[in-house]
């Protein structure tokens, strides 16, 4: 009878398992479908390319090859986008105005390998292979200069970036942008503790006591913090967990990615190996003295909601900072740490008609 049951349940498990693979399998197909380009001067193109001596991954998306250039810049570190099947989705009005650049890091996503240098995985690193990447681009199509956006952890290098090269910059768009990675953990932290209290629950009263206050010592520390701000609407606003599987379940219907890929992406394969390399530089960030002024036109995209890079830090640093060529403060009054997701329309209209328009040369 034991037996019996064990083949059953075996076989329910299997049969469900197939019928998973092929719902992610027909999903991704009808992504790849209904978001293709077919426009006679269109790209979308996926490769690889080396940078800074590592093997890593584009995936480039436009409708039309003679627009500028954007480069996204995902966040984590080591938490791609690339490999997201919304990201095709996220980009379908983009695509008209630019040439949209999506890259995955070393050490994430497609770019993930064990064979990496984990002394090779610092800020300064990712910035240089970034610049690498720009100067790819620009002979490639022909361009002097690129837009870049940096989301979140991509923000560190997109700000170092623009300030560092700003000759080859047409604007910095910086969301979710850390600043001084401490400041924003003590509001973070501050925000758990009193939305635990105003819940009432004991339990989680006590789990958050037990994590305490920053800096943390540990990933493991910043990482349950972090569930708790999505448990409280500060990733995604109004939405917490369950809108962050939906996202990352989404790595396993990527056209961009094998099963294989969606897989490791999925368990945060990369992103361990990314911030267990880089966390101690990671929480020592502090962008306030290093960047005083920058050249390169300069808009912050800031959710209100965002507890996970609390928008008050970056607030003060925009009223001090010395942008010759112009800074914008821009709140998504509707939104949380991923305003490209959760407004995505006012998002794509910003980028279009604010910093595409006031800085094509």
């Amino acid at each position: 009878m034991l037996l019996k049951i064990i083949k059953w349940v075996a076989s329910i498990s299997a049969g469900l398992f197939f019928l998973l693979f092929a719902c992610l399998l027909t999903y991704r197909l009808y992504i790849e479908r209904t978001t293709r380009i077919e426009a006679s001067n269109g790209i979308s193109s996926l490769e690889e390319i080396t940078l800074g001596n590592v093997k890593q991954w584009i995936f480039i998306r436009g409708m039309d090859q003679k627009n500028p250039v954007l480069i996204f810049l995902h966040g984590g570190p080591g938490t791609p986008i690339m490999g997201m099947s919304s990201s095709r989705l996220s980009d379908a009005e983009l695509i008209k105005y630019f040439t949209i650049v999506h890259w995955d890091q070393r050490g994430a996503g497609k770019s993930y390998s064990r064979d990496i240098p984990v002394d090779s995985m610092t800020f300064d690193r990712l910035v240089e292979d970034c610049n690498e990447l720009i100067d790819h681009l620009r002979n490639r199509f022909n361009k002097t200069k690129v837009f870049i956006v940096g989301h979140s952890g991509g923000s560190i290098i997109g700000i170092k970036l623009a300030h560092k090269y700003p000759e080859k910059i047409h604007a910095y768009v910086g969301v979710g942008q850390i600043i001084d990675d401490l400041a924003h953990q003590k509001i973070s932290y501050d925000f758990i503790v009193d939305e635990a209290e105003k819940s009432g629950n004991v339990k989680i009263q006590n789990a958050i006591e037990a994590i305490g206050p920053p800096p943390f010592d540990s990933l493991e520390e910043f990482s349950k913090k972090d569930g708790f701000v999505s448990r409280f609407g500060g990733i995604y606003h109004g939405k917490g967990i369950m809108q962050m599987w939906g996202v990352a379940l989404s790595f396993m219907t990527s056209p961009e990615y094998s099963l294989l890929e969606g897989v490791n992406t999925f368990t945060m394969k990369g992103f361990y190996f990314t911030m267990n390399a880089m966390f101690e530089e990671y929480k020592s960030i502090n962008l306030t003295e290093e960047i005083r002024s920058i050249s390169a036109p300069i808009y912050f995209f800031e959710g209100k909601y965002d507890m996970a890079i609390p928008l008050t830090p970056v607030e003060n640093f925009h009223h001090g900072l010395d942008a010759e060529n112009g800074k914008h403060f821009i709140i998504f009054e509707n939104s949380a740490h991923f305003p490209m997701v959760e407004e995505k329309e006012e998002y794509q209209r910003l980028l279009i008609s604010l910093v595409l328009k006031e800085n094509l040369d």
